[in-house]
């Protein structure tokens, strides 16, 4: 290769680099990469061994000594190669030739570059003007030990490609794979091993393409608001009952090839039509049509607001009352917004048995019609469970039919769709009410569930578990009449999966709480089990649960307990109905039952911090107001009273008389403004709740002060409860 030296002044011989001691850089980084590699082992497990698996390095020392034979060699052939140079005198003159004057330029010829590049060196004086003499040009042996390579980028051409599949240990990638070991094991060795499996045939699905050539316009879909008068709205409704007629090809000889083509379920479709008649089967098809169905549910969501206006804006609270008005009374008033009223299914008359809102959509309210009262005379032939929107009061959005009375119903609060059911016969179903389809997602079977007693609750609770993939479906609890538990788990089946979790026996002795005389004569109970009333869970810990039985007692049990209690305190002198928690207290709870009384108890202490009572009449429902916490309504078979303890504790600040028909259950809506209250006669009324006290500010202070002068009197009572300490939520905050 020639290269160009150029010099300070002419005459001024090259000076020699000095050799630099020490090895050469590529040693260096080649030396430090195997000594990283040194340190690094690779363990892997056979057969409960660890074997060393590192790979040995490349012993290299014959390949050091082939590669300093070559390089002597190479020194000898460069030294007796002067005897070339004279044959070349003729290229070197060219060679020559070819330089000019000027700083750095160089011309060569292609002979040069092909004969002369090895071994040539050209020296020029880029200051001087006047070429230098040929003697001074003379050739000098390649001496050097080494060839210089310049190396410049060029394209990238991947010829192949493997992944690495080792890691260092302690790194993120590291510990991505130990956790997949891990799950690999679980699945293999592990407790996973033993799972559901199916085996089912798969076919490829045949995919239709199209040629480019083909060019097709993007379809975009989307609601537009569009004013429709009533004009349009009654042709619609008016043409939909007349009569349609479809046109018909006659028979053409030369088709019968096509009509050979048809499927067997056009046919049948051809078959039922013809037999049931063209109108009816065209009406019955239109009726089933997810898009006609959608069609009238917003037209008469339109007609309903015409009607309901009011009623809406009041109970979406468009206009709230204003703190700095002049003339506010706290008159503890109740305004009737609307009525929901059911369509009545083989001609008799259905209980409201149970209310219950969406958890994420306040809007939507699931109502469930069948049978309250389990010592009625006369019992529902069938029962339904209608979701109805606020949207639309006149129609229901969702409707389900059964052929036994629907005894209790609940929202999932994680999965808002789901909707569980429980049944007269003690059957349990969940559906997506969120689907068209008239479809269970999945039933209770007799195999796991053998009880036949009616199903009085149902509540949802929390899956405890410590890996954060498992995404099953959190279970519920039923409670049935007989006094049995039973926890449903929705599985990869259309039945539930179901075992009964606790069987309640009758209270034998004095348990804690209020004080009961004993009968004058001795029962014989015909039933070792007490009758189930409700059901209700703790709003901290997720795996206790208390059952209300109509002994008055309140059982506390744990979904990790079977068969046993944790504790049980008498609260009431008959059956006990409600049990509730405040939304400022999760120790702080009120019961309400058949002794015509509402009270107010707390955990640790097993007497009853205040006792409401007003009227000889059972309570069927009782609940703390989620807008006031010193606020409790209660309600009875005739009326809704409203208590304020921070004001008067020896009768209700108001009374309200709900409908001629006797109430059964009631429900807060999300905000809290306003009441529904479900009657016998299958009514579900909506009430606001107008002139009531402006919130304050602190509301635990609020109740913690009514609380402590309500019970002042009581040195001991008070005593206990100041022991207590603070009993509501960290940072006196609500939780609903």
């Amino acid at each position: 290769r020639k290269s160009v030296k150029v010099s300070g002044e002419p005459g001024e011989e090259p000076k020699a680099k000095p050799k630099k001691d020490g090895m050469h850089s590529y040693q260096v980084e080649t030396t430090a990469a195997l000594q990283y590699r040194a340190q690094v082992k690779v363990i892997e497990n056979v057969a409960g061994e660890e074997v060393d698996m590192t790979p040995k390095p490349i012993p290299n020392d014959l390949y050091v000594e082939q590669f300093m034979k070559f390089n002597i060699s190479f020194l000898n052939q460069m030294v007796h190669f002067t005897s070339m140079i004279t044959r070349m005198s003729n290229r070197q003159s060219r060679t020559r030739s070819s330089v000019k004057v000027g700083i750095g330029s160089n011309k060569q010829s292609i002979d040069d570059l092909m004969y002369g590049i090895m071994v040539e060196t050209i020296n020029f004086n880029p200051y001087s003007p006047k070429e230098r003499h040929k003697s001074d040009l003379k050739p000098t042996p390649y001496t050097k030990s080494f060839v210089k390579i310049t190396l410049r980028k060029s394209d990238l051409f991947q010829l192949h490609s493997q992944a690495q599949t080792t890691v260092a240990k302690g790194t993120p990638e590291g510990d991505d794979v130990e956790k997949d070991n891990r799950m690999y094991e679980y699945l293999t060795i592990g407790k996973g091993k033993v799972r559901r499996r199916s085996d089912n045939t798969a076919q490829s699905d045949t995919v239709l393409v199209s040629s480019r050539a083909v060019n097709t316009i993007l379809l975009t879909q989307e609601t537009v608001a569009s004013y429709v008068s009533n004009f349009e709205m009654y042709d619609t409704l008016h043409n939909l009952g007349q009569a349609r007629f479809s046109v018909g090809v006659a028979d053409d000889p030369d088709a019968g090839s096509q009509i050979s083509l048809q499927t067997e379920v056009e046919e049948e479709e051809e078959e039922e039509a013809i037999e049931k008649g063209s109108k009816q089967f065209q009406i019955e098809r239109l009726i089933k049509s997810p898009e006609f169905r959608n069609a009238i549910m917003y037209m008469g969501r339109t007609l309903s607001s015409n009607l309901n206006e009011a009623g809406m804006r009041r109970f979406r609270n468009f206009n709230p009352p204003d703190r700095f008005c002049e003339d506010t009374a706290y008159s503890y008033s109740m305004q009737m917004l609307f009525r929901l009223i059911p369509e009545p299914s083989k001609d008799e008359r259905k209980a409201v048995s149970d209310i219950d809102f969406c958890r994420s959509n306040g809007d939507i309210l699931a109502v469930a019609y069948g049978l309250y009262s389990f010592s009625s005379q006369h019992v529902p032939r069938s029962g339904s469970v209608f979701i109805w929107s606020i949207k639309n009061p006149g129609e229901p959005e969702r409707a389900y039919y059964y052929d036994v009375p629907v005894t209790a119903i609940s929202f999932s609060p994680f999965l808002p769709c789901l909707l569980a059911i429980g049944l007269y016969d003690g059957s349990v179903e969940v559906r997506d009410v969120s689907s068209l389809q008239d479809m269970t997602i999945a039933i209770s079977q007799r195999s796991t569930s053998p009880g036949c007693s009616p199903v009085v609750a149902i509540r949802w609770i929390k899956q405890l578990t410590e890996e954060e993939e498992d995404t099953d479906i959190d279970p519920f609890l039923s409670l049935s009449q007989d006094g049995s538990v039973t926890r449903f788990r929705i599985i990869k089946s259309p039945f539930l999966l179901g075992f009964n979790q606790m069987t309640l026996e009758r209270m034998e002795g004095h348990p804690e709480g209020i004080h009961v005389a004993p009968a004058s004569r001795i029962p014989c109970e015909s039933n070792r089990h007490p009758q189930g009333l409700s059901l209700t869970t703790h709003p901290q810990q997720k795996d206790l649960y208390y059952v209300l039985t109509d002994e008055g007692c309140i059982h506390k049990c744990s979904i990790n307990y079977q068969h046993q209690y944790l504790e049980v305190l008498r609260c009431h002198d008959g059956g006990v109905t409600v049990m509730e928690f405040s939304p400022w207290s999760p120790k702080l709870f009120l019961t309400c039952g058949n002794d015509w009384c509402v009270r107010i108890w707390i955990e640790g202490i097993t007497r009853p911090l205040l006792v409401l009572e007003d009227e000889m009449t059972p309570v069927h429902w009782a609940k703390w107001s989620p807008t006031h916490s010193t606020i409790i309504v209660s309600v009875n078979r005739e009326t809704a009273n409203i208590w304020d303890i921070r004001r008067n504790l020896l009768r209700p600040m108001a009374k309200h008389k709900m409908d001629s028909s006797f109430n059964t259950v009631a429900k807060f809506s999300h905000c809290g403004n306003s009441l529904v209250v479900g009657n016998e006669r299958g009514n579900t009324l909506f009430n606001a709740l107008n002139d009531m006290p402006f919130s304050p500010h602190f509301q635990y202070d609020e109740l913690e002060k009514s609380i402590f002068k309500a019970i002042g009197n009581d040195h001991e009572l008070l005593m206990e409860l100041k022991s207590v300490g603070f009993f509501g939520y960290p940072n006196k905050a609500a939780v609903f």
